[in-house]
């Protein structure tokens, strides 16, 4: 359990949560990856995998995160990553 922000009708709350816990990185991303492509309720974010905006906002829609900036901060940290693998 840690305390988290979570936006609740727009506004910010504080909240203790519980998360899962990785031995690694890689098994985190693993579990994500597993999580985004096996359940339905992320279907339509999967069908915009072309554009990281149009993905990160499907997660949102679909209930991902609460932070209403969660999309353009994902697409972003996409970008980023993109281009750094481009370079």
């Amino acid at each position: 359990e840690v305390t988290t922000t979570e936006f609740i009708n727009g506004a910010p709350q504080r909240r203790v949560a519980r998360f899962r816990a990785y031995d690694s990185y890689a098994d985190g991303f693993k579990d994500y990856a597993r999580l985004i492509s096996e359940s339905p309720r992320y279907a339509k974010a999967r069908e915009q995998l072309s554009s990281p905006q149009a993905f990160a906002s499907g997660l949102q829609k679909a209930g991902y995160a609460t932070d209403p900036e969660y999309a353009a901060k994902l697409a972003r940290a996409i970008n980023t990553a993109i281009r750094a693998a481009d370079a």
